[in-house]
């Protein structure tokens, strides 16, 4: 058992059905606690998504991405309670199938397509290309052009993301800032400490963590918008966690 299972102990637990203020992650721009609905989940749930993070977290392979999921368990756990009240339905991961729930890491694909576009309107992929058809993060910067990574949708009813951070491969890291908008609301531009690179030395993957959390819960609009500084070319990829049903998170 890896760093996320084992900083997160405490949480295995069973949970009621219950409406909380939830401080510890960005739900609604300008509320310090949003309150949100929450299914129940038995302590069998979190072990189970416990173990997955685990293994999804790439411990061995990077050590700071591991410490972030673990350090956010109880805003994916909750990110998956918020789920539940939807589909009713169980978090059993790879073992599950049909309405059961499962967690992965965002791909490429998944911008745009039926997840995180459900009404289907057209030239919603990444950066604005072909919905749910872009398969690469790869992308040409214009220096001090913002542009969409996310470009405005809405989640679908029994899906929702928790976006953690951002990592980029690129010797030379081209974005400085995000900035979120949920619900049509912006929040404030994020400086993303890419500009460290130099410093740290290329054989450690440059990881920009936001500053909480963002959950984007089910039927929920959101649109994620990045400020290059540098013009060329990037691989910044969003680290964010996606919730659904494990009928939904096919090839």
């Amino acid at each position: 058992m890896g760093i996320v299972f084992q900083a997160n102990k405490g949480l295995i637990r069973d949970y009621i059905e219950e409406t909380v203020k939830f401080p510890d992650a960005l739900i609604e721009p300008g509320k310090p606690a949003a309150e949100v609905k929450l299914a129940p989940m038995s302590s069998e749930e979190v072990k189970r998504l416990l173990l997955k993070l685990d293994m999804i977290s790439w411990e061995k392979v990077n050590p700071s991405v591991a410490a972030m999921v673990a350090e956010e368990a109880s805003s994916i756990i909750t990110a998956v309670r918020m789920v539940k009240t939807e589909t009713k339905a169980e978090f059993m991961g790879m073992l599950g199938s049909g309405a059961n729930l499962d967690i992965t890491w965002l791909r490429p694909k998944h911008v745009g397509g039926p997840l995180l576009n459900a009404p289907g309107a057209t030239g919603k992929g990444l950066y604005g290309g072909t919905s749910g058809g872009v398969l690469t993060w790869t992308h040409t910067f214009t220096g001090g052009t913002a542009e969409d990574i996310i470009p405005e949708q809405v989640m679908a009813e029994e899906a929702a993301v928790v976006h953690l951070g951002f990592i980029d491969t690129v010797s030379a890291p081209k974005v400085e800032a995000v900035q979120f908008k949920i619900a049509g609301i912006p929040t404030p531009a994020q400086p993303l400490a890419f500009n460290l690179r130099a410093s740290i030395g290329t054989e450690t993957l440059p990881l920009a963590r936001f500053e909480k959390p963002v959950i984007i819960g089910p039927e929920k609009k959101q649109q994620v918008t990045v400020f290059p500084n540098i013009s060329g070319d990037s691989s910044l990829q969003l680290l964010t966690l996606l919730v659904a049903k494990a009928e939904s998170l096919s090839l």
